[in-house]
């Protein structure tokens, strides 16, 4: 069957309930097996990777869980420091054991939670003092559908890692389920996690940092954009000029619902990336749940998203990601050597900080000859009418 960008395609209703039931198992590459919060001394052989966590899930007593899968009553936070091996290929991550090898898989240093907003700020700004002016940016990563709190930590730390990211790293960690029959629970989840990355993008606001570099993955990028569609209804210009680039790898958004949420964001940032995959078995199950209406995140609308002022990566003949090419923005060694070497950067923004088409490929190719042709600039960059 081919579902078409721009038409519903109805599905019978048994067709759905058991494509469904099939495919939804797909979508476990956005958590994979459970993990914890696994405790070990930091080794030579190992690099410490501080995230910085706001959260609006509930606590939980357990040391290895921190906070669990309930939804909080207020905004949470967590200072951790997770260890990342040395000697391991960009993007992967191996989850700890209850007694975990720092040498070999990803363990966590020293972690405290707790609900002061004031000290948030301040652990920011400690991370932000030793950085030029022009290096202060905050990366704030919102995870996807079936991930607990320990996987997108870990998710977070690796990329912090594997990015050379400089300036601090928040993760935002809102109430998914992190099981697989809880795809409704998670979506109800975002709704309710709204106020909560709001509010900590407001915090953000407040410490020395110069911008804020927003990623979003897979059902986490319906919750960033639904943040940046209140923050514009509300307003708050301030807010949305803080963002030195909005990033969605993998939306699990239908095409519908994002062209309105685009329409009501002004400004709108820039610039503006979305990571597809034509490859994305995740997405496809997230379109049959759906009645068969396509995601933004399944590439089939590039040239409406250009027109949109919109710069897209398509990463579907990127052979090195995950199983189901769900999280190959962060789990590709490719992708992963293209964004720490700046390439992409470089290729989307220019050499001198303004869009540049004469720049295609010119940074990147020396990286990978694979990834030249994977960029596609927005429509008013490249002169498409």
């Amino acid at each position: 069957m081919t579902v078409h960008a721009n038409r519903f395609v109805a599905i019978p209703a048994r067709a759905t309930r058991a494509a469904a039931f099939a495919l939804l198992c797909l979508l476990a590459a956005c958590g994979g097996r459970p993990a914890m919060l696994a405790l070990a001394p930091l080794e030579t052989d190992a690099t410490p990777e501080r995230i910085l966590v706001a959260t609006t899930r509930a606590p939980d007593a357990d040391r290895g869980t921190l906070f669990g899968a309930g939804r909080g009553s207020e905004l949470s936070f967590a200072d951790i420091t997770v260890s990342v091996p040395n000697k391991r290929l960009p993007g992967s991550i191996e989850l700890p054991s209850e007694n975990p090898d720092p040498a070999k898989q990803f363990a966590v240093v020293s972690a405290t939670a707790d609900r002061d907003a004031e000290k948030f700020i301040a652990n920011i700004n400690e991370q932000l003092a030793g950085l030029s002016p022009q290096s202060r940016s905050v990366m704030v990563f919102i995870h996807g559908y079936n991930t607990n709190f320990a996987d997108g930590v870990y998710r977070n730390a690796q990329m912090k890692h594997d990015f050379r990211l400089d300036g601090p790293a928040v993760h935002y960690s809102w109430p998914s389920g992190g099981k697989l029959p809880l795809y409704v629970y998670d979506r109800d989840s975002v709704a309710f996690a709204r106020d909560g990355l709001y509010r900590t993008l407001k915090l953000i606001g407040k410490s020395n940092a110069r911008s804020i570099l927003l990623v979003g993955h897979s059902m986490g990028t319906l919750l960033t954009m639904e943040t940046l569609r209140q923050a514009s209804l509300e307003g708050d210009t301030a807010m949305l000029k803080k963002l030195e680039a909005v990033v969605l790898a993998s939306p699990d958004i239908d095409v519908d619902v994002f062209r309105s949420q685009v329409a009501a964001i002004h400004p709108f940032p820039n610039p503006f990336i979305v990571f597809v995959s034509k490859r994305d078995r995740a997405l496809q199950a997230s379109s049959y749940l759906g009645g068969g209406h396509p995601r933004v995140g399944a590439g089939e609308n590039v040239e409406e998203l250009q027109k949109l002022g919109i710069s897209v990566i398509d990463l579907s003949n990127i052979k090195d990601g995950d199983g189901i090419n769900h999280t190959v923005f962060a789990s590709s060694p490719t992708v992963a050597r293209l964004v720490g070497s700046r390439a992409l950067q470089r290729t989307i923004q220019g050499s001198d900080g303004a869009q540049d088409p004469n720049v295609l490929g010119e940074g990147i190719g020396a990286v990978s000859d694979l990834a030249a042709g994977i960029i596609y600039l927005p429509a008013k960059v490249v002169g498409v009418r």
